[in-house]
């Protein structure tokens, strides 16, 4: 099954340097890896790095090569073009989302994948797609 990762686990990944609390979302992206084809968007990397600094202070260099060692080689990043805003305006109008969260079902739409890996419980309101998560 085809996947999209969102940033929440990202985040995590990148910042969390607890390591007892790290060892759920460490287990669960390796399960999401090996289990499906997985795929992101650059707003989700934009996201990590944006979050990542403001939020928790990771420098921009911590998490750039966090994406070039954690991500890339294992996520396809799906390009964004008029045909995902496309989708994202009809699904903006429908369920009132947030314009990225939109814009990442736009690309998962037209890339036939109806599951997302993410803690936002905005996704649960979208009947066509299965939200994953941790469980701990």
């Amino acid at each position: 099954m085809k996947v999209f990762i969102d940033a929440p686990l990202l985040i995590y990944l990148n910042t969390m340097a607890d390591s007892e609390n790290r060892i759920p979302y460490e287990n669960f992206y390796l399960e999401v890896l090996a289990k499906h084809k997985s795929y992101t968007d650059v707003l989700v990397l934009d996201e990590l790095i944006y979050v990542s600094r403001r939020k928790y202070n990771i420098p921009y260099g911590v998490s750039m090569e966090f994406i070039e060692s954690n991500v890339l080689p294992y996520i396809s990043i799906i390009a964004l073009g008029e045909e995902e805003y496309r989708q994202a305006a009809k699904l903006l109008a429908k369920y009132n989302l947030k314009p990225s969260d939109a814009l990442h079902l736009g690309a998962m739409a037209n890339n036939g994948i109806t599951a997302i890996v993410t803690e936002d419980r905005e996704f649960d309101k979208i009947p066509a797609v299965k939200r994953l998560w941790v469980k701990k």
